[in-house]
C-alpha cells in the first residue's frame, strides 16, 4: 500500500484545516498516530525506508504507513499495481497458477454508522486481461471470508478462494473487485464489522463502482457481466450485498448471479446453535461474533461479562490486535473448548435476559430483516447439511424467506431465479468449499455460452422447456449425482423396474406413492445413502416430499395422447441427456473429475 498511501499522505498534507489521522510504523514495529497537519513532509530513502518530518521540525525514520479515515472525491484514484502469481492451492498443494495483476486502491464509503469514510480495495486481474489478449466477460465481486489477521485482507495480496476461480482448468476470464471492509487495509485500527450486512455491503457495492472507473481510466473493459460471490462469512456478506443493492443501489448495480455458501445468514439462530450444540469446530468464530456486536453496536458491554475469564482476558491480543490468524487464535483459546468455557453463563442460557438483548440485536442484523428481495435477480444458496463451522440452521431460514418473495427453489442449474444446493449430507464446512468452487466457476464460465443480454439463448432454453416435461424427481436425482459423486441411474431404473407393462406394452402402469418409497430406500441403500438423508435434501433444497413423489408417480401413471406409457423410461432416459449437454453441467463434472484426481477428498 506504500504507493497509494504515501501519495495520499503528500495530497493531505497540504489540507491543514481537515487533519486526518495517519499511523506511521517504524522499523522496530512501534506505531505512532499523526495527523495530516502535522506532517511537513514524507520523503523516501534509497535504503527503502522513509523520513517523516512533522511541522515542528521532528524527523522519523519509517519503514511503512497506513492511514484511516481519508476523505477522497469521487473523481479521485490513488492506486498502486503489483505482478503476482495466482495459485490454486488446496491442502499444501498447488494445483494450478495462473499470471495475475493486483490494483490496490483507496475509495469513499461508509462506515458501521453510516458516516463519511475511505476504505481500501483491490482488482485482482488475469494478465492476459490485462495486455489485451484476451477479453474480460465480467466483474466477480468478491466477498472475503473470515479473517482475523490485519494481513490476510485483499490489499495485503490474500486470495486463497479468489485465485481458485482464476487460476483452475477453465480458466474463466473475470476480474475479481474485493473489497477490504471496514476494519482492515486503510482502516485497520478499527475493529472489524463482521458480520455486520449493510456496511459491508455497502463497502462492497462502493468498491465496485470505484474499480470500474478506475478500469474504465485504464482503458480495459471489464465486460458485461456482473457476479456477486462469498462463501462462509463472506458467503452472509454476498447475500448481504444482494439485499443492500435491490434496496439502495437498483440503478447502479445488476448481479447476473449472487453465489452464496455457506454462511450464517440467520445470525440469531447460529449463535443459537452453537449453545444448544455447545461446540463448533471452529471456536475463534464466536468471539468474533461477540467482539464485533458489542463495538460496532457500541454496546459498552465487558468482555469480562461476556466471556470465560481466561478467554476475555485473550480478547485483547487475538482479536483486537489482528496479529494472528484464526487457526492461532483457535489454539489460543483452545480447539477443544466447549461453547460454555468460551461464553459466560448468561450468554449460554437462551433464556437470559443477557442473552435475549443480544438474540434481538442478531436478529435485526440477520439478512431477511427488512428486505424487499428484487425477484428479476438469480441467486444461488448452497450449504453442507454435515456443516461443522456454520450450522446449516442457519441457513434454512433464508432459503423459506426467499420461497415467499418471489423466488422459486430448483436443485437445477439456470431453470428458475433460486438455484439450491443442499445435497452435500456429510462434508464439513472446509471441503464444501470445493464444491461451492466447483458449481460456481462452472457457471461463470459457461454464462457466455449460455446467455446472451441476460436471456437463455433458444437451444438452451429448449432444454429447459424439455425439462419441464420431466418429474422433478428425475431432476433432482440427476443433480445428486453430480453432488454426490456417484451414479443415480440405477436409481431411477430401480424405480422405473416397479413399472410392470402389459405384454403388448400399451397398457400404463400404476404405481402408488408407498410403492415409489420403498424403490428410492432400496436403490439408496445400494448407494450408501441413508433414505432419510434424502428426504431432508429434498425438503433443504426447497420440495415438498409428499407433493414431489405424487407429481412423480402421477406423471409415470398417466396415459398422454399420442403416446404409449411404454416408452415412458426411454423418455425419461432422453431427458436426463439432454440436461447433460448444458456447458454448465460439462465445466462441473470435468472440474469434479479434476479435483477428484488433485485432492483426497
Amino acid at each position: 500500500m506504500k504507493k497509494i498511501l504515501f501519495s495520499i499522505v503528500m495530497l493531505m498534507a497540504c489540507v491543514a484545516s481537515q487533519a486526518k489521522v495517519i499511523k506511521i510504523t517504524f522499523a522496530d514495529k512501534t506505531q505512532k498516530v499523526l495527523t495530516s497537519s502535522q506532517l511537513s513532509s514524507i520523503d523516501f530513502n534509497d535504503d527503502g525506508t522513509l523520513t517523516v518530518t512533522t511541522f515542528n521540525g521532528e524527523k522519523m525514520q519509517a519503514m511503512e504507513a497506513s492511514f484511516d479515515e481519508l476523505t477522497i472525491g469521487d473523481d479521485e484514484t490513488v492506486m498502486e499495481t503489483i505482478d503476482r502469481t495466482s495459485v490454486f492451492i488446496y491442502d499444501s498443494q498447488q494445483l494450478f497458477t495462473r499470471e495475475t495483476q493486483q490494483i490496490n486502491f483507496v475509495y469513499p464509503s461508509t462506515d458501521p454508522d453510516g458516516n463519511a469514510i475511505t476504505l481500501s480495495g483491490s482488482i485482482l486481474m488475469p494478465q492476459n486481461i490485462c495486455s489485451g489478449e484476451a477479453k474480460s466477460e465480467g466483474i466477480l465481486l468478491f466477498n472475503h471470508f473470515t479473517i482475523f489477521s490485519k494481513d490476510e485482507c485483499p490489499t495485503r495480496g490474500y486470495f486463497y478462494l479468489e485465485d481458485m476461480f482464476l487460476a483452475n482448468p477453465l480458466n474463466p476470464n473475470y476480474i475479481v473487485v474485493e473489497s477490504d471492509f471496514y476494519g482492515f487495509g486503510v482502516t485497520e485500527r478499527f475493529p472489524q464489522a463482521y458480520l455486520q450486512g449493510m456496511c459491508n455491503s455497502r463497502a462492497n457495492l462502493d468498491c465496485l463502482i470505484a474499480a470500474r472507473r478506475i478500469l474504465g481510466d485504464m482503458g480495459i473493459d471489464y465486460g458485461p457481466l456482473t457476479f456477486n460471490i462469498g462463501y462462509s462469512s463472506g458467503g452472509f456478506d454476498a447475500m448481504a450485498t444482494q439485499k443492500c443493492r435491490d434496496m439502495e443501489y437498483i440503478t447502479e448495480a445488476w448481479f447476473d448471479k449472487t453465489f452464496a455458501g455457506g454462511g450464517p445468514y440467520d445470525i440469531k439462530e447460529c449463535y443459537r446453535q452453537y449453545v444448544i450444540q455447545d461446540e463448533t469446530a471452529y471456536n475463534a468464530v464466536p468471539l468474533l461474533l461477540m467482539t464485533s456486536l458489542n463495538e460496532t453496536q457500541k454496546l459498552g458491554l465487558s468482555y469480562d461479562d461476556i466471556f470465560q475469564p481466561e478467554v476475555a482476558e485473550l480478547i485483547d491480543v487475538v482479536v483486537m490486535s489482528k496479529d494472528y490468524s484464526s487457526w492461532p487464535v483457535c489454539d489460543r483459546v483452545g480447539r477443544e473448548k466447549k461453547i460454555h468455557e468460551i461464553l459466560s453463563e448468561p450468554y449460554c442460557d437462551l433464556s437470559s435476559p443477557e442473552s435475549a438483548y443480544v438474540q434481538g440485536l442478531m436478529d435485526k442484523l440477520s439478512i431477511a430483516n427488512g428486505w424487499i428481495p428484487d425477484a428479476s435477480q438469480h441467486i444461488y444458496l448452497m450449504h453442507s447439511r454435515g456443516d461443522d463451522y456454520v450450522p446449516v440452521e442457519s441457513a434454512r431460514p433464508i432459503l423459506s424467506f426467499l420461497s415467499q418473495s418471489g423466488y422459486t427453489p430448483s436443485i437445477i442449474p439456470g431453470k428458475t431465479n433460486l438455484q439450491t444446493n443442499f445435497v452435500i449430507r456429510d462434508m464439513g464446512h472446509l471441503s464444501a468449499t470445493l464444491f461451492f468452487l466447483a458449481q460456481s466457476v462452472a457457471a461463470i464460465s459457461a454464462w457466455p455460452y449460455m446467455y446472451d443480454n441476460r436471456m437463455l439463448k433458444p437451444e438452451y432454453q429448449q432444454i429447459y422447456d424439455a425439462m419441464d416435461n420431466l418429474p422433478e424427481l428425475v431432476q433432482v436425482l440427476r443433480q445428486m449425482e453430480s453432488m454426490l459423486g456417484v451414479d443415480l441411474r440405477p436409481a431411477i431404473k430401480e424405480i422405473l423396474s416397479y413399472l410392470p407393462l402389459g405384454e403388448d406394452g400399451e397398457t400404463p402402469a400404476t404405481l402408488d406413492v408407498a410403492t415409489l418409497k420403498q424403490a428410492i430406500a432400496s436403490a439408496m441403500s445400494s448407494l450408501d445413502v441413508p433414505v432419510t438423508d434424502f428426504y431432508e435434501m429434498l425438503k433443504d433444497s426447497g420440495y415438498d416430499v409428499d407433493e414431489l413423489l405424487s407429481n412423480f408417480v402421477s406423471y409415470l401413471n398417466e396415459e398422454s395422447s399420442g403416446a404409449k406409457r411404454a416408452n415412458a423410461p426411454a423418455r425419461l432416459m432422453q431427458a436426463v441427456d439432454n440436461m447433460e449437454t448444458t456447458p454448465q453441467l460439462q465445466n462441473e463434472r470435468q472440474l469434479f473429475n479434476w479435483l477428484s484426481s488433485k485432492v483426497q477428498r
